[in-house]
């Protein structure tokens, strides 16, 4: 089920992400949640199951707007194991090679701050701090889809493409052209910007396209 931003998770980058073999994947404090939550998508497609999970400590509680769906809760990190499935030595593995890894300085949610990890692949660049306060939590990551990136082809003017030739009277927007200016990344709201945008340019496209075709008729009617 994806249920939009209710079920979107935005304590990734305050604590660690595990696979199903309770091993970490990749850097959760590369970057802000606009850039990130995109590139999350894409990694934990690439897990075994397509499943995840963000494991944090209750430091982290209260500094990010919870889902509509609980997280799984226990008093140890090996019990958390269990609710989830995971092996329990594995994740305390991982858990305590993260945790001695921290090297903290001032940590600040709101900026790239000092908080990183040394001497462990992958790093944590930011917000690094030690899994270690109970009770622990772990939230399920599964990719969803936000819109795909499969559009008609257009030009600049929004003109939509036949037998590899602008339309002179057909105008695309938004989801159905995005795909002609988003590569892999994504960021958030651009989405949007390019509805905005090409909005504009398709009607504008579309108006100057009447325009067009009243002069035209205006023509025929006068030779006529």
């Amino acid at each position: 089920y994806d249920g939009g931003i209710c079920t979107r998770l935005d304590c990734v980058s305050l604590g660690v992400v595990v696979n199903q073999a309770a091993q970490r994947f990749y850097d959760e404090g590369e970057d802000f949640w606009p850039k990130r939550y995109a590139i999350w998508g894409r990694l934990v497609a690439q897990q075994p199951g397509q499943l995840a999970y963000s494991v944090i400590d209750s430091k982290a509680t209260g500094r990010f707007m919870p889902p509509v769906f609980p997280a799984f809760k226990a008093n140890t990190i090996e019990e958390l194991a269990a609710l989830v499935n995971l092996d329990p030595l594995e994740l305390r593995k991982t858990i305590d090679s993260f945790n001695q890894s921290c090297k903290t300085g001032t940590f600040d949610h709101n900026v790239l701050d000092d908080c990183h990890t040394e001497n462990i692949s992958p790093a944590k660049t930011h917000w690094a701090l030690p899994i270690n306060q109970a009770p622990f939590y772990a939230y399920p990551l599964r990719p969803g889809i936000t819109f795909t990136y499969l559009s008609l082809k257009t030009d600049e003017t929004a003109a939509v493409f036949f037998q590899g030739k602008p339309s002179a009277n057909m105008f695309v927007a938004g989801e159905l052209m995005a795909g002609n200016v988003l590569g892999k990344g994504y960021t958030a709201g651009i989405g949007m910007s390019i509805g905005t945008i090409y909005g504009r340019i398709a009607g504008a496209s579309a108006a100057r396209a009447i325009q067009v075709n009243a002069q035209l008729q205006e023509e025929v009617h006068a030779t006529a």
